[in-house]
């Protein structure tokens, strides 16, 4: 059975466009600072869900392909250029979540002896108008 519907703008022209995108993400003469989906669905006159349904159809390999290197080469380029101080670290690190990077931060619990028991910290000193205070207790140990 004859599949029935709009014609499909994938041609073999526009997927030597995406390939031209991928390679330098230049449109009209103008390069994007970064590669991206949306600079390649410009570039080639698609929607970005076409270009999402194209990437999950077999047939369509090739176009997979091209929207994979532009991901890694946003990627790349998102880490490079933050480390070198180019791009805006919070912007970079926005972006890069979406390429699952996180960013975490380990607490150890665990105090310096290895027990997991709370430091004792006594106050010296305090002037006589002071009344005399109760031990603190906190979770890990002083640096003095």
């Amino acid at each position: 059975m004859a599949r029935t519907g709009r014609p499909t703008k994938y041609t073999k022209e526009l997927l030597e466009k995406a390939k031209a995108y991928a390679k330098d993400f230049t449109i009209d003469g103008e390069d994007d600072v970064i590669p991206s989906i949306e600079g390649l669905c410009l570039y080639c006159g698609i929607h970005k869900s076409t270009a999402f349904d194209w990437a999950h159809d077999e047939r369509k390999r090739d176009f997979s392909d091209c929207l994979d290197l532009v991901l890694a080469k946003q990627a790349k380029l998102l880490m490079n250029k933050s480390l070198s101080g180019e791009f805006n670290h919070s912007t970079a690190r926005l972006m890069l979540s979406t390429h699952g990077y996180r960013e975490t931060t380990q607490v150890d619990q665990i105090s310096s002896d290895g027990s997991n028991r709370p430091v004792e910290i006594k106050v010296v000193g305090a002037s006589s108008t002071q009344k005399e205070r109760e031990p603190l207790l906190i979770d890990h140990p002083a640096t003095v």
